[in-house]
């Protein structure tokens, strides 16, 4: 099976769509789509979606997916994710959360903004999934 992210960001949708709100932010990508392949230049997006409920506050959502067996690694992030998710984090701020869905694990789990800065801070370079909260959609 190969990861290209599509399948854990149609989880993603369905969800937020049942439950609340949800608002895709359009990148370079989807913007080629849109024009029939033809390159475009856009600028970097903080996440991939914004998100909300009646019981979650609106947060900016990056949505990632792995097929490591015990880890996410940070290289899966890209510069503009990374530094939004530092920014909030030094704002004081915990809207902005990492989706980050295990295909060996087939389970969902969270990253806050507060968590990730943790680990860089640390040095490292990934998280174990038994250090990240599960996502109970």
């Amino acid at each position: 099976m190969k990861n290209d992210g599509k399948e854990a960001e149609r989880g993603f949708v369905e969800h937020w769509t049942r439950v609340g709100h949800i608002q895709r932010l359009r990148d370079r990508k989807d913007l080629m789509g849109i024009n029939k392949g033809i390159r475009v230049n856009d600028f970097a997006k903080p996440s991939d979606f914004l998100v909300s409920s009646h019981d979650v506050p609106l947060h900016y959502a990056e949505v990632k997916s792995t097929m490591h067996k015990t880890a996410f690694p940070f290289g899966n992030i890209e510069d503009g994710q990374s530094s939004a998710a530092q920014q909030e984090y030094l704002r004081g701020s915990s809207n902005y959360k990492f989706y980050i869905f295990s295909y060996h694990l087939g389970r969902w789990f969270i990253m806050t903004c507060e968590r990730y800065a943790h680990e860089l801070k640390m040095g490292r370079r990934s998280v174990k999934f038994e250090d990240l909260e599960p996502w109970k959609k």
